[in-house]
């Protein structure tokens, strides 16, 4: 299964993560590369089983790791809105090439190749991700060490596709090597978003949020100490950190789970600043030193990354600015939600003495730049 990983490749740097399953489908692919090599007159429709064989093995073991509904299921299109919009549509064609019949291809099928896709979908279909989840279910720190073995038999997987299969697919089904190409392209950002959900569940963010929101953001005096919340964010960080070094965690897995860990801290400390309800000058000098001290901190902590926390700092210098500017910096910030940039408006339209029906006409532009 996904989760029985062994390390190969004894030598120099890290060993090979691979996992048997990846190892399996390895040795399928070049069994039928052979295949298509020695048969001729089957090249072209062994291509393109074989293709979509290995699009399933991808669009599985994702749905497998993934933390959301599987691509085709209702609410796959909301869940995460971090994740990049050209992933989120190659993993929803992907999950067309191999569960929807002949008629729903995006390209006329010959009868041979529909028979072929109607396997496919059959396949497909038999595939039960509450059986290969069931294992994980019980897995401590959110079945890290399989996800880990997964992710990075999945890429060994895909620069094997790159220089095997789709050579094979370029001289024998020209038609197919497109598919190939994509498959072999999306496997990174695959891999990152797995990682993403990951490094997001092992931090119980909540409590952080909960606390910026109901602590008083109005004092009178600038203060010299950060908040508290501060200690327990580089605390998140530094537990994450040693466990990825204990298990001996791929450098770049551990760059990508700790980076997206902070990309995670960064959203929640916006998401609470968002909810205050009131925060004088002082106290924004307050949200600015905290984020400053925990940059540092984070840095000390990560020499190699130096981590940013510009998600952070850029809304923070927003609440410095006059309601008449803030349409401006709505369009040239789409990454903060609705409900981050509707939040502005309150904040510093108090702050400016802002009419209830000014605030109104603003949150209404607002609106209107949004739909």
């Amino acid at each position: 299964g996904e989760g029985n990983g062994a390390a190969a490749g004894e030598g120099e740097g890290e060993g090979v993560l691979l996992c048997s399953t990846a190892l399996n489908t390895a040795r399928f692919v070049g069994r039928y590369l052979r295949l298509v090599r020695e048969v001729e007159p089957v090249a072209v429709e062994a291509t393109r089983g074989l293709v979509g064989l290995v699009q399933l093995y991808v669009l599985t073991v994702f749905n497998v790791f993934w933390t959301g509904p599987p691509p085709g299921s209702a609410g796959f299109e909301e869940h995460d809105p971090g994740m990049p919009a050209s992933l989120r549509q190659a993993l929803l064609a992907l999950h067309t090439s191999t569960h929807a019949g002949a008629a729903e291809q995006h390209e006329p099928l010959t009868d041979s190749a529909a028979e072929l896709q109607a396997d496919l979908a059959r396949a497909a279909a038999s595939v039960s991700l509450e059986r290969l989840r069931a294992p994980l279910e019980s897995q401590e720190m959110f079945a890290l060490p399989q996800t880990i073995v997964a992710m990075e038999s999945l890429q060994l997987l895909a620069e094997l596709l790159r220089s095997h299969l789709l050579p094979a697919a370029e001289a024998s089904a020209p038609a197919a090597a497109p598919r190939v190409r994509a498959l072999v392209e999306q496997v990174g950002p695959i891999t990152v978003q797995i990682y993403r959900g990951v490094a997001r569940g092992m931090l119980d963010l909540e409590p952080i949020v909960a606390a910026i929101r109901s602590r008083s953001w109005a004092p009178r005096e600038i203060g010299t100490q950060h908040s508290p919340y501060v200690d327990q964010l580089v605390q998140h960080v530094q537990q994450l950190a040693g466990s990825l070094s204990q298990l001996g965690v791929p450098v770049a897995a551990y760059r990508t789970l700790v980076g997206e860990a902070i990309g995670a801290i960064c959203e929640h400390l916006v998401d609470g600043y968002a909810g205050v309800k009131k925060a004088s000058d002082e106290g924004r000098a307050q949200m600015s030193l905290d984020v400053k001290t925990l940059q540092a901190a984070l840095r000390k902590l990560l020499p190699e990354m130096a981590p940013s926390m510009a998600h952070v700092e850029d809304y923070l210098r927003a609440l410095y600015l006059p309601p008449q500017e803030l349409l401006a910096w709505a369009r040239a910030h789409p990454q903060y939600s609705v409900r981050h940039r509707t939040a502005l408006v309150a904040l510093n339209g108090v702050s400016s003495g802002l009419k209830k029906r000014e605030q109104q006409d603003l949150l209404d532009s607002l609106a209107k730049q949004d739909g």
